[in-house]
């Protein structure tokens, strides 16, 4: 159990974590989102963005030297040693970051409920950091239409399902399951059924 109680919010891809998080916001609750760490950590200038470059070449910048989110992606959902070492690089420094926000949240605001959504949180075996893990599922087809929605192809967004826990498995070793099919209002009205820490 950690000693900074705090949710762990994960899910697949494309099931409705980030509606989720803007649900429990509205709420009151901070929430830690570690996909907006992962942005920063790969502005041009950071160690990370740097690590990122020598590893993949300059072919995944753009002419203001940023990464180019896609190429990147399309190179290590298509090649699990690339994704293997993308994480290598990254995963550290998000973890450290979301870490030290989380216990600086639990310092100035000790009361206040806390979040952190991690897409990959089972895959990287934190759920051990948490008081509790919610998680939002939805089917593979809505998953896919999604996925497709956001311009990848049917190739891609089976690449990136593939890359992830099934959602069904995530679900079972989950608190708290959400089912993130249909509308967001439909996803929001469950967390009205929730007890909250």
């Amino acid at each position: 159990m950690p000693s900074i109680p705090s949710i762990g919010l994960t899910g697949g891809i494309a099931c409705g974590k980030s509606t989720l998080a803007e649900g429990l916001r509205a709420r009151g609750w901070y929430i830690v989102d570690t996909d907006r760490i992962a942005h920063q950590l790969l502005q041009p200038g950071q160690a990370v963005w740097k690590n990122v470059v020598d590893a993949f070449g300059s072919s995944i910048l753009q002419p203001d030297q940023s990464i180019d989110r896609k190429v990147l992606g399309r190179l290590v959902f298509a090649d699990p040693l690339l994704r293997a070492k993308l994480n290598e690089i990254t995963h550290p420094a998000i973890r450290s970051v979301w870490q030290r926000e989380r216990e600086e949240r639990a310092r100035t605001h000790p009361t206040h409920s806390l979040a952190v959504m991690i897409p990959l949180l089972f895959e990287c075996e934190l759920e051990q950091m948490f008081s509790a893990v919610w998680c939002v599922g939805a089917s593979r087809v809505t998953q896919i239409n999604r996925l497709k929605a956001r311009g990848l192809s049917e190739k891609e967004a089976a690449q990136r399902l593939a890359s992830q826990m099934s959602v069904v498995e995530k679900m079972a070793r989950s608190t708290i399951a959400f089912w993130g099919e249909g509308t967001p209002a439909t996803l929001l009205m469950q967390l009205d059924q929730v007890r909250f820490p």
